[in-house]
């Protein structure tokens, strides 16, 4: 997908200018003056605790490595130091907070980064795999469990930091798009979801297949969100990035990868500015859709309660990242 650029908040103004300062002090002693916003290898912003393993996971796997994962703010360093602790030697807390929000016991099996799946789900991409400057959705976590009856589960989770909120869509803008009546009309939209820009966009090889999984999963996308009742195409603004990852959870089951499917946020507590959309858009879905939001304090706070070197990995997450854990959110 084409990534829009993210105004800086003043929200994520002040994580900046506080991770810059923790950056120096951590270095030098002192928060004055502050660091630069940048490190000088994107590494250098992992925890000490699974920098190596991250390195490796990342070399293993083939990731694509953000752009700005060398920010003070990245947050792909955010998502790496939220969940590779948990990944290496923390898959029963894991498992503990997902059983919480999934309702059910679960036991953790893997956990990956930037993942998409086979491309055949989304239908996004060319070929097996992608390929050059193809544009994907890609979950930033994704973890594969099992429950209680020996179902295959697969979770995904968005990671956001400071973002201004989430990727919208360009299509009622784009002077390729045909149907601009589509995105000013949810009427519209709804009568003629197959006709929309965003299932073939001009330089796509074929038909994505975002509507096609909702219709699968819901019998109709009018009826995938029910509680919608704007006036425009629901998927135009911020719930556009939801709603592909959401597709992804959905289209990984139909696919048979998985027996059941979970999409949640994993955000810092403070950013309402991602926290808003999201709950805009759990609240026009259909229910039973398996939506969750996880935000990060809560995280902290449940491997800190282990001890030993995970005190030290929460002491350095609340430091870096603003975090006002032992009190939580209200979800």
């Amino acid at each position: 997908m084409t990534a829009q650029p993210f105004k800086r908040t003043p929200f994520a103004s002040r994580l900046i200018r506080h991770a810059m300062r923790d950056r120096a002090r951590r270095e030098t002693g002192s928060p004055d003056p502050p660091a630069p916003p940048w490190f000088d290898d994107w590494r250098d912003g992992i925890h000490p605790w699974v920098r190596q393993s991250t390195s490796e996971l990342v070399v293993r796997s083939g990731l694509r490595v953000h752009g700005h994962a060398a920010a003070v703010n990245s947050s792909m360093g955010f998502a790496f130091n939220l969940f590779m602790p948990l990944r290496e030697y923390g898959r029963e807390v894991l498992a503990s907070l997902l059983g919480a929000e999934l309702g059910t016991p679960v036991s953790v099996l893997d956990v990956a980064f930037e993942f998409h799946g086979p491309t055949d789900v989304l239908a996004e991409c060319a070929g097996p795999s992608p390929v050059g400057d193809e544009k994907f959705t890609a979950s930033d976590v994704a973890i594969r469990v099992t429950d209680g009856a020996g179902r295959r589960g697969i979770v995904l989770v968005e990671v956001k930091l400071s973002e201004g909120g989430f990727t919208t869509c360009g299509g009622a803008t784009s002077s390729a798009n045909p149907r601009t009546d589509l995105c000013a009309s949810a009427a519209a939209f709804f009568r003629e979801p197959g006709s929309c820009y965003l299932r073939r966009t001009r330089h796509a090889r074929r038909d994505r297949r975002y509507w096609d999984i909702l219709e699968a999963a819901f019998g109709s996308v009018r009826e995938a969100v029910p509680g919608y009742a704007g006036d425009r195409c629901p998927f135009e603004g911020h719930e556009q990035q939801i709603m592909r990852n959401h597709a992804l959870a959905l289209g990984l089951v139909q696919a048979g990868e998985a027996d059941f499917s979970a999409f949640g946020l994993a955000h810092h507590p403070d950013n309402h500015h991602v926290a808003e959309p999201w709950e805009r858009y759990r609240a026009m879905v259909a229910p039973g859709a398996s939506l969750f939001r996880l935000p990060a304090d809560a995280i902290v706070d449940a491997a800190a309660a282990l001890g030993g070197e995970w005190a030290d990995w929460a002491d350095y997450m609340r430091g870096r990242y603003m975090l006002t854990c032992g009190a939580g959110e209200a979800r």
